[in-house]
């Protein structure tokens, strides 16, 4: 292709661009009820179903049949629902099993003073009526009080009250013979997540180090007592749960995870040779690379063509939910199917489908929707398209559980406030663009870069809130100057959706800045995340 070809087909792409970002709004509307029966049970369903019953002139009858054909009554669903009819349908009715057992759940225990949860206690007692939260938190010494409980009880509660009063009163060791009857109940997983990301628990945690590792213990957990354990310095003790917690898993972002931490706590090569021979792309894999001075695994990046795709709007949800039908219906056919959307208009699909189709040994990196770019430095475009990867695969018309939309994944809410910040008016479904949302991201991450200055913590912060970013690289345990250091701190964010999400948007930004032309190895953005001045202003 000539210099004149190209300069051709990047003017049609900006003005085809220039159409679509103009003409968004136009087509935006609220689907009726009929239109909504008829769309495939699923999130995005059920998003159209939330602007009926929101935006939508639904009677009282209609707003109740729409809500009768939801997937998942989420939150805002209920939330609709409960201001259009005054009720909420289908409320299933909590009746206790024992009609003595008063209850009392133990958020809303935490928020009454110790003489009035013993008022509260003496008084059912008085009635012939126990509660077993009462017992435990009405106590003097609650500690001590969940040992006369069940494990299941123990578990309820630490799980349930905050995390102030966890600090407050529970942090005390736990027995061996508590710890073993604990790690009978599922709900453990979550009390273990609970203790050792929060590093006030000090007593609690170093506890931990005699869990048992059952059955009833997930990968997570297994190796999270694994990364307890190197915050104490027992390292026969941390290798013995990731080792354990390896045999819990047949994922290789998992495998690599581990033979990670086993060979910087162990120098032990198998596993530095692992982590060279996994087909992923990870933060695990980059790094061993760049331990073994190797380059980097060669990463796909489609180059498509500029066509109409055939049967499909490709900024249509429920387009997008048909293909996805499609795939978990045929399975053997996906590797047909992504040749259906071999364009440059459907390049995230394209690349999501070949990518399932080889099991994820094919690490594809599209980088779609590259004239949306212009006039972005090329550290903008990388961090726009490691989100997008790690948000959508950029499929333009994504929906999230919780209604975040578009390439982008951008909440309601914050689409409302961008748009009040540009004087402008927007439809939600404009997301679907994957021009407006790409610009409404940048505009964000604006906002974002004015207070952090690194990819990672960036991520954070796109994901998890500025404030939720804000407290955790303040908090005097993390990202600090040490041995294990920053692997160790990424590994005990107390939010779990927004640590993954980190790390991953953070190699995919090292891949996009190379494909780039800015030759960047991992290695020098994790070593920069002890230097505040390099990072952000917060601390």
């Amino acid at each position: 292709m000539g210099m004149g070809d190209t300069y051709y087909n990047l003017t049609i792409k900006l003005f085809l661009a220039l159409i679509v970002l103009n003409t968004t709004t136009i087509q935006a509307k609220i689907y009726s009820l009929k239109e909504i029966e008829v769309m495939p049970k699923s999130i995005s369903k059920d998003y159209y179903i939330w602007r009926f019953l929101e935006e939508g002139n639904a009677t009282k009858e209609e707003a109740l049949k729409a809500y009768s054909l939801t997937k998942r009554k989420s939150y805002k669903l209920k939330k609709a629902i409960l201001k259009k009819v005054g009720f909420l349908p289908n409320k299933k009715e909590v009746t206790p099993k024992d009609p003595n057992n008063y209850i009392i759940y133990p958020e809303v225990a935490v928020k009454k003073n110790k003489t009035s949860l013993k008022k509260l206690y003496k008084k059912i007692k008085d009635r012939g009526q126990y509660s077993d939260v009462l017992k435990v938190m009405a106590d003097d010494n609650p500690f001590e009080a969940l040992k006369i409980v069940t494990p299941k009880t123990v578990c309820y509660i630490f799980n349930r009250c905050q995390t102030k009063y966890r600090k407050k009163y529970f942090n005390y060791p736990f027995s061996k013979e508590q710890l073993k009857e604990l790690t009978k109940e599922k709900q453990f997983n979550k009390s273990i997540f609970k203790i050792v990301t929060t590093h006030d628990l000090d007593k609690l945690k170093e506890s931990l180090l005699n869990t048992p590792v059952t059955n009833n213990l997930t990968f997570k957990t297994t190796f999270l007592l694994g990364i307890n354990a190197v915050e104490f310095n027992q390292i026969k003790t941390a290798i013995d749960y990731i080792q354990k917690a390896r045999k819990k898993t047949n994922r290789q972002s998992q495998y690599d995870q581990c033979d990670f931490w086993l060979y910087i706590l162990s120098l032990d090569k198998k596993y530095l040779k692992n982590l060279l021979e996994s087909p992923q792309i990870n933060l695990y894999t980059l790094k061993a690379r760049d331990i073994s001075n190797k380059p980097y695994t060669k990463a796909i990046t489609p180059n498509l063509g500029f066509h109409l795709v055939k049967y499909i709007d490709p900024y249509s949800p429920i387009d997008w939910e048909n293909i996805k039908i499609d795939m978990k219906e045929h399975p053997e056919t996906i590797e047909v199917q992504a040749d259906n959307y071999r364009s440059y208009s459907t390049e995230g699909i394209y690349s999501y489908l070949k990518e399932k189709a080889s099991h994820y040994t094919d690490q594809y990196f599209a980088m779609p929707y590259r004239d949306a770019m212009f006039g972005k430095s090329k550290k903008r475009i990388a961090l726009i398209y490691a989100i997008a990867r790690q948000e959508s695969r950029f499929v333009p018309a994504s929906i999230s559980t919780s209604y975040a939309l578009g390439m982008m994944q951008i909440m309601p809410f914050l689409i409302k406030h961008l748009a009040k910040e540009r004087k402008e008016s927007i439809d939600l479904d404009d997301m679907f663009n994957p021009y407006v949302a790409i610009d409404y991201a940048n505009q964000h991450l604006d906002y974002l870069s004015k207070f952090l200055y690194h990819p990672l913590f960036v991520a954070y912060a796109y994901n998890g809130g500025i404030g939720f970013t804000k407290r955790t690289i303040k908090s005097n345990h993390l990202f600090k100057i040490g041995k294990y250091e920053p692997y160790l701190s990424m590994e005990l964010i107390d939010y779990e959706q927004s640590r993954e999400y980190g790390k991953k948007v953070l190699a995919n930004y090292v891949i996009y800045l190379n494909k780039l032309g800015v030759e960047t190895k991992i290695s020098s953005l994790l070593d920069s995340l002890d230097k505040p001045l390099e990072t952000d202003r917060f601390r």
